[in-house]
């Protein structure tokens, strides 16, 4: 009976939870939490569509926070730079979220991107709650850093 009841609620809970993420505003808004923030994030990247201006590398920098666009902006200097360093993470095939740790405006998220080839490759999401200005209350993407790569198993190093 016990396990009816789970299946009940999974299925209950489960249409809810796909229409709240497909409802995800595209832009950021003092309602989003981090870790909202860092799913948006990762699907831009995985639906980026270069034939359509990269608007998946758009939503990124839509997401980035004023002192990060500051340093790799404008967004076709921020969309080359996604290219030649951050390759891996456009369009891959799965993604992995670790805890997320917040401690007052700051938040880490460690996420793990899986190519095509099977390759995971690992990021640190760092946030910061922004304090002033027109983002005022907005978690936004303060930097991003790797932690290195996992092959698939089977393979030598």
């Amino acid at each position: 009976m016990r396990t009816i009841a789970r299946l009940f609620i999974l299925f209950a809970i489960c249409p809810i939870g796909i229409t709240f993420a497909d409802t995800q505003p595209a832009s950021p808004n003092t309602v989003l939490t981090p870790t909202e923030v860092v799913h948006i994030v990762i699907d831009a990247l995985k639906s980026n569509d270069s034939e359509k201006n990269d608007n998946g590398i758009a939503t990124v920098f839509e997401f980035a926070s004023p002192s990060n666009k500051s340093v790799t902006g404008p967004l076709e200097r921020f969309a080359t730079m996604i290219k030649r360093g951050y390759g891996d993470m456009l369009n891959h095939v799965d993604s992995e979220f670790g805890e997320i740790d917040i401690e007052n405006n700051t938040a880490l998220q460690a996420v793990w991107l899986t190519s095509s080839s099977g390759v995971k490759t690992g990021y640190v999401f760092q946030l910061g709650k922004q304090t002033s200005g027109k983002n005022a209350g907005m978690w936004m993407t303060e930097s991003v850093l790797p932690l290195g790569t996992r092959k698939p198993k089977g393979q030598s190093i």
